[in-house]
């Protein structure tokens, strides 16, 4: 009897041993390929990071061009009205200048005229 519980111990052994050496493969290449689908997922994180922040710069960038439209609409504004007050008072001065010269005209005249007789 010695002998068969020697064999099995043996066996015993034997399968113990193996059993954890199996689970440990197992368990290994378990741990494995949650590494490399962490990995996969990390990538697609990162190209998804990279994307939001490119269209946060590209938002940032995209408010940045509208405030400086907005602004270069609002000089233009001011130019417009300080370009219509210029004409009006270029028309105004050249009103002037006329009843001016009319005056000084009719002033020629008589002092022509007085001058002569």
């Amino acid at each position: 009897m010695e002998q068969s519980d020697i064999i099995t111990l043996l066996i015993a052994v034997i399968g113990t041993l193996g059993g954890a050496s199996a689970w440990q493969y197992y368990q290994k290449k378990l741990e494995l390929k949650n590494a490399e689908q962490e990995k996969e997922r990390e990538q697609k994180y990162i190209y998804r990071d990279d994307l939001r922040e490119r269209v946060a710069v590209l938002e940032s960038k995209l408010e940045g061009s509208r405030k400086d439209r907005d602004d270069l609409m609002e000089k233009l504004r001011t130019l417009s009205e300080e370009t219509a007050a210029l004409r009006v008072e270029v028309q105004y001065l050249r009103e002037e200048r006329e009843k001016l010269q009319r005056t000084v005209d009719k002033l020629t005249e008589k002092l022509t005229q007085a001058n002569e007789s």
